[in-house]
C-alpha cells in the first residue's frame, strides 16, 4: 500500500521549469541564462535605426526562426523587452521601445504564438548595453530581447 502511494505521488507531481529538450534548443539558438530567465538579446542581431520601430527583412527572419524554434519544443510564453538609446525624451523613448517590442511580438504571433502569451515591455533607455556617447554605442542600445522564464 505504501509503495502505491509513493508511486502515485511521484507520477502526479509535474516537473517544474524547462525540460532538457527545451534547454538544449535555447542554448542552440543562442539564448543565455540571466537573472530573469533565458534571454535572446537581439543587440547586434536585430537593431533599429534611430527613431525606428520596424524590423528589416533580415531581422524579421531571425525572429521568425526563434519563434518557430520556441514553439517546436512547446515553449508558449515569452516576454519581449524593447530598448532605446538615450537620445530623445524619456517618455518618448518608453513608447518607442514598447513599439519595438510590439514589432517583434507581431512576428511571433505570425509564426503561431498566442498574443496573450507574449508580454511586451518598453524599457526606454534605462538598461544600456553600451555607452550612449558614440554612434556605435547608441546603435547597440537600440535593441530587443526575447526572454523565456526559467520556471
Amino acid at each position: 500500500m505504501l509503495a502505491l502511494l509513493l508511486l502515485g505521488g511521484c507520477q502526479s507531481t509535474p516537473a517544474k521549469g524547462l525540460n532538457a529538450q527545451q534547454l538544449a534548443m535555447l542554448r542552440q539558438q543562442g539564448f543565455a541564462l540571466t537573472d530573469e530567465g533565458w534571454a535572446y538579446d537581439l543587440s547586434g542581431k536585430v537593431l533599429f535605426g534611430s527613431d525606428l520601430e520596424t524590423l528589416n527583412a533580415q531581422s524579421q527572419a531571425i525572429v521568425e526562426r526563434i519563434g518557430k524554434a520556441l514553439l517546436s519544443v512547446n515553449i508558449q510564453r515569452v516576454r519581449v523587452d524593447g530598448h532605446t538609446d538615450a537620445s530623445g525624451k524619456p517618455a518618448y523613448n518608453e513608447q518607442l521601445s514598447l513599439r519595438r517590442a510590439g514589432s517583434v511580438g507581431k512576428v511571433l504571433i505570425a509564426v503561431g504564438m498566442r498574443p496573450e502569451n507574449i508580454e511586451l515591455r518598453g524599457m526606454g533607455s534605462r538598461q544600456p548595453v553600451a555607452v550612449n556617447d558614440t554612434a556605435a554605442g547608441r546603435t547597440e542600445n537600440r535593441r530587443v530581447s526575447i526572454v523565456v522564464a526559467s520556471e
